[in-house]
């Protein structure tokens, strides 16, 4: 959450000519519901409609999608990820507290934290998933991912491809 998936995924896709999906997006339109009205009905509930989406989204060729930060971490949706090409857009924790106290974006999993809260939050989640974000082909790590980032990743996704 807040590491720029979506920013980074659409910088990628235009530069390989390919669809861009964000995960989140495509989940709302195809239940006409917002992620926080979703969470309303539990995390299960969400993590459920977000693994079917991503099934649905799994056969599809030249296209970049921005998964939540919690999708790999749920459901074996790791197995849906690893057969396609997988980046880990890596970022240190004082930064995504950064970036989440700035956002305009509200999300459901730390709406009403304080900073203390969202710290503990932040760190938390990283130690849940990290084995899972591990598992992706390839990790950028960096504050702000640069263009040559992006391009040694395209490089990699069209060496995989080939």
């Amino acid at each position: 959450m807040g590491v720029g998936k979506t920013t980074l995924g659409r910088r990628m896709a235009k530069q390989l000519s390919y669809q861009f999906i964000d995960l989140d997006l495509f989940i709302q339109q195809k239940t006409n519901c917002s992620i926080s009205e979703l969470f309303q009905n539990g995390e299960e509930h969400f993590r459920k409609i977000e693994t079917e989406a991503l099934r649905d989204l799994a056969s599809m060729t030249n296209v970049v999608i921005s998964l939540g930060g919690g999708t790999p971490a749920f459901n074996d949706n790791m197995a849906i990820i690893s057969r396609s090409f997988s980046i880990y857009v890596y970022l240190p924790e004082s930064a995504i507290f950064q970036r989440l106290i700035a956002s305009r974006n509200p999300r459901p999993l730390i709406k009403g934290l304080n900073h203390d809260q969202l710290k503990e939050f932040i760190s938390n989640k990283l130690k849940e998933r990290e084995t899972f974000y591990r598992q992706a082909n390839i990790t950028i790590d960096e504050h702000r991912p640069q263009l040559s980032s992006i391009t040694t990743a395209i490089e990699s996704l069209t060496e995989a491809r080939d």
